[in-house]
């Protein structure tokens, strides 16, 4: 779908100063602060005597309000404020991370994880949607500069992640494990204050109401058979890998006796190959960007599951986990600059919220049924296996039905 001249106009206003300090925020913000937590957490959940189903409940627990908030409040950034939910974003999260640093026991962890959810929804698209409604007021090219932006704060983010997960490790191992986590909540309550006093909401063309942001998003994934092929790819980021990644740092903890400051280096070395895949392919997003490649990905990650189901040598998790980061690295920026060209303004947060909350509502629905059976983390991993394979035959049947379609022959009559 072609951009739409009347959005041009309607942006004409935006001065340029604006725009590229709204990138350069965004940008900073791309910094990952968050995973300071991902070399403690797992070592945070088993000191207070969590089992693995609990942890995915934990998790479950955490899409929960996503359920209910997520398309609501992508309507509201596209009706409302994109700047405004970015910040409320960062303010949620920064006091569920405190409430993380104080906690000794499931029931705390489960509220600090439905405030973080709640945290999220307000988070999803709004900002991605601010800087391609940015860039459509004086980049002609606003797809490829839309993609080189978003491989660059994708590879910020990895970089950070390595930076995070070293030094989140390192405090972790010398400190209370809980203090990578208070850093983690002070980051967020900083990056609240740079959207506040930094962004700038650009011209541009708003919702009618919120209601009429979500029947055109709606709309949308019911007409292009692209958008639906751009959810089933997301559904497995959302669901399986995300399964996945808690398995294997799971796996390292409990069958390799990993430290905290072993998982850092070993999380700081898979956020390196993300961040050079990603910088790497900053000028080929769009020649990346379908479903072939979508295709890829996911028969990667399928492998990465099947490796951790047979629990082989330390040496083929690692291997196979590195493989996964390179896809990792270039999964959000085709993904986006596919999704972007096809919507408009007024549903673009709309959309990624709606994306967000199927993800989400198979995540909780899985997590749900893993935890009242019991499943080991074998069982957990095979069940993950199977809905990717189905995930993959499902893109498969989009992209054969897309070369089959032959135009309907007019009938003449009389």
């Amino acid at each position: 779908m072609t951009l739409e001249k009347n959005e041009r106009i309607y942006n004409k206003q935006f001065s340029r100063n604006r725009y590229q300090r709204n990138v350069r925020i965004f940008q900073i913000t791309g910094f990952d602060i968050t995973v300071l937590i991902v070399p403690v957490i797992v070592l945070v959940w088993l000191e207070a005597g969590l089992a693995f189903h609990e942890i995915l409940l934990l998790q479950g627990l955490f899409v929960l309000p996503i359920l209910v908030l997520e398309v609501p409040s992508g309507s509201i950034a596209d009706y409302w404020s994109r700047k405004g939910c970015s910040c409320l974003f960062h303010i949620l999260f920064g006091i569920a991370m405190f409430l993380y640093a104080i906690g000794d026991n499931f029931f705390i962890f489960a509220f600090a994880e439905m405030l973080g959810g709640i945290a999220v929804s307000f988070q999803t698209g709004s900002e991605t949607a601010l800087i391609y409604d940015s860039l459509l007021t004086f980049d002609t090219n606003v797809n490829g500069r839309f993609g080189d932006i978003i491989s660059k704060r994708m590879t910020i983010m990895f970089l950070g992640g390595a930076f995070g997960a070293l030094t989140g490790g390192f405090i972790g191992a010398i400190s209370v494990i809980q203090m990578p986590i208070i850093i983690a909540a002070i980051g967020h309550l900083t990056f609240a204050s740079l959207i506040f006093w930094g962004y700038t909401e650009p011209p541009r063309l708003k919702a009618k109401t919120p209601a009429a942001a979500v029947m055109k998003a709606l709309g949308s994934l019911k007409h292009h058979t692209e958008l639906k092929a751009i959810l089933v790819f997301n559904l497995t980021g959302l669901v399986f890998s995300r399964i996945g990644f808690w398995a294997v740092q799971h796996i390292l903890v409990e069958e390799f006796l990993m430290t905290s400051l072993v998982m850092g280096f070993v999380l700081a070395g898979f956020n390196v190959c993300a961040a050079a895949s990603s910088f790497l392919i900053r000028s080929r997003v769009n020649m990346l960007s379908n479903l072939w490649a979508f295709l890829v990905i996911m028969i990667i990650e399928g492998t990465y599951l099947f490796v951790l189901v047979q629990i082989p040598a330390l040496f083929s998790i690692l291997l196979i986990s590195l493989m996964t980061q390179i896809t990792r690295g270039i999964r959000t920026p085709i993904m986006q600059a596919l999704m972007q060209q096809r919507l408009r303004s007024d549903e673009r947060a709309t959309f990624v919220s709606l994306m967000s909350f199927i993800g989400s509502s198979l995540y909780f629905i899985l997590s749900v049924f893993i935890d009242i059976h019991d499943f080991s983390r074998e069982q957990t991993l095979v069940i993950s296996l199977i809905g990717l394979f189905a995930m993959i035959l499902l893109l498969l049947g989009f992209q054969i039905r897309k070369y089959q379609k032959v135009p309907e022959i007019p009938v003449i009559t009389t």
